[in-house]
């Protein structure tokens, strides 16, 4: 089968079978085209003629690209699981999936703020104006509930429960889940809400729009994550916080915090919405300043003569 053929038959079934969001789909599906245009230059256009020696001086060609650690494991898992689906419906005789080891994942923290430099980014947004009022929406959303940027952004306004305090969010592989606003949290969400109606006037036609997502940008349309992270530099900027934060750093103090006051890994777990413990391991690390206060307070011997 020609190899193009076969990409398309396995981007449908990604999202038939598989259920996966469009974004986790394009990724795979620009991972994969960056290796078939590789065997396409080679003259393997024919998926039967796939071999390990190809894939492996395809391998040695992404060193020159020197990708981050974690995007070549994600592009191994993308070929790994492209070569599993080509075996399973015979479209490949070698099995080569069993063939390629997955390269050591390095244990790096992601950067996160702490309690104080939370409080001082937040009350740097400004909540005078449409906009600030807005993005204080936004941002304490993030450090009440822990959710990924992409979950924030796809938020459907018919999901929100201010009664109950919950928001129904979409995570990967499509799941949902329930997250929980805090007292501030609510207060400016429902202060957004109340002027969210300023995002959806057209001046042009002295009418409404119509959007069901809950946060939107000036012209009445879903915001993007890039918009939220140029939006997070700005602020880290105003608060004169000199750390490299993405908005999955935010997800992450939300987590150290959680688990600094005392809260279980798993309910941890249960509030990122990850599948596996060991992805809410990498959260577990805890202030040293604490750390050393904790052991001092409760270690029988700890401080005394």
């Amino acid at each position: 089968m020609n190899a193009e053929e076969s990409l398309e038959l396995y981007l449908k079934f990604l999202k038939y079978e598989k259920n996966l969001t469009p974004n986790t789909i394009l990724s795979y599906r620009n991972d994969i085209l960056l290796m078939l245009d590789y065997f396409k230059k080679n003259n393997i256009s024919d998926v039967k003629k796939i071999n390990l020696d190809i894939f492996r001086s395809f391998l040695k060609l992404l060193d020159k690209y020197q990708y981050s650690n974690n995007s070549i494991i994600r592009k191994y898992s993308s070929y790994i699981n492209y070569f599993k689906f080509l075996e399973r419906n015979f479209l490949i005789d070698i099995q080569l999936s069993h063939l390629i080891s997955f390269p050591k994942k390095e244990k790096k923290l992601c950067n996160f703020l702490s309690e104080s430099e939370i409080k001082s980014l937040l009350e740097k947004i400004d909540k005078e104006d449409n906009i600030g009022i807005r993005d204080r929406a936004i941002f304490e959303l993030f450090y009440s509930t822990g959710a990924r940027i992409s979950e924030i952004v796809d938020i459907d306004l018919s999901k929100v429960d201010l009664e109950n305090r919950e928001v129904e969010v979409l995570g990967k592989g499509r799941n949902t889940r329930i997250v929980y606003l805090n007292d501030i949290a609510l207060e400016s969400l429902i202060k957004y809400l109340n002027i969210r109606s300023w995002f959806l006037f057209e001046k042009s036609s002295n009418s409404y729009k119509k959007s069901r997502f809950l946060f939107l940008n000036r012209y009445g349309r879903k915001l993007s994550t890039r918009y939220i992270r140029i939006l997070l530099d700005k602020y880290l900027k105003k608060a004169e916080i000199n750390k490299k934060i993405s908005p999955h750093g935010i997800r992450h103090s939300f987590a150290t915090h959680m688990l600094q006051e005392g809260a279980g890994i798993r309910e941890v777990q249960e509030l990122l919405g990850h599948k596996n413990i060991n992805t809410t391991q990498i959260y577990t690390h805890l202030n040293l300043k604490k750390l050393k206060k904790d052991y001092e307070k409760f270690h029988p011997r700890a401080g005394r003569q």
